[in-house]
């Protein structure tokens, strides 16, 4: 969680930016690796989540344990409000790695949704219950003696990027940023600065400007 407790920055970055202008301003800052594998897809409409990185490491196991769920039901009951759930199960179709009743829980705790290396299974649950995610696709197979979360918030490979806790992860309909924390602040300064310019460039070529002209006025596209 960052120094800001958890809510104004990611409620700022979801209520005014988006995945590209983030995308954007990093690659202007030099951090050019910033986003995770594109066959991760949101579940239905996908509205801009933004939140703290709280990774969950996944591996495969071969047989069912005596106390089936510990490693998911310890990780899930530790979510801090502002998470955002990254589950680092390396692209394994083995089991369906959330469902329907991950997502309430993850939910009430306060995370802002889930970014899954993996797949999913529950889709129509959770899309009546509203909480954000985002899989490879969809699995109707249970985790029990087939994967298991081994930690959270520890260091994880997601989506082929590498990502720490309390990175700024930003969500929506294009895909996921992450933004390593020590540039959060800085990011999201410069982005809503570029989201000032790029309205004034849409409103100039509303208005019957060549996109010539809007673009040496503003500098941005």
């Amino acid at each position: 969680m960052s120094a800001d407790g958890g809510g104004a920055l990611p409620g700022l970055v979801a209520g005014r930016l988006n995945t590209a202008v983030v995308s954007d301003i990093l690659d202007d800052l030099g951090h050019r690796d910033h986003v995770l594998d594109p066959a991760i897809r949101p579940l239905g409409d996908a509205a801009v989540i933004a939140g703290w990185a709280n990774p969950f490491l996944v591996a495969e196991v071969d047989e069912i344990p005596a106390d089936p769920y510990t490693g998911e039901i310890a990780a899930l009951d530790d979510i801090s409000p502002g998470d955002v759930v990254l589950v680092a199960a390396g692209g394994s179709a083995r089991a369906a790695c959330w469902g329907e009743l991950f997502s309430t829980a993850a939910r009430v705790r306060g995370a802002r949704g889930t970014l899954i290396d993996g797949y999913c299974r529950d889709a129509q649950a959770i899309a009546a219950l509203g909480y954000p995610v985002w899989c490879r696709g969809m699995l109707p197979l249970d985790v029990k003696g087939r994967v298991e979360v081994t930690a959270w918030r520890q260091p994880a490979v997601v989506g082929g990027l590498p990502v720490r806790p309390g990175d700024l992860v930003v969500a929506d309909a294009d895909g996921a940023v992450v933004v390593p924390a020590g540039l959060a602040s800085e990011t999201v300064g410069r982005a809503l600065e570029k989201v000032s310019k790029e309205n004034g460039v849409r409103d100039a070529l509303a208005a019957g400007s060549t996109l010539r002209s809007a673009y040496d006025q503003f500098g941005v596209l």
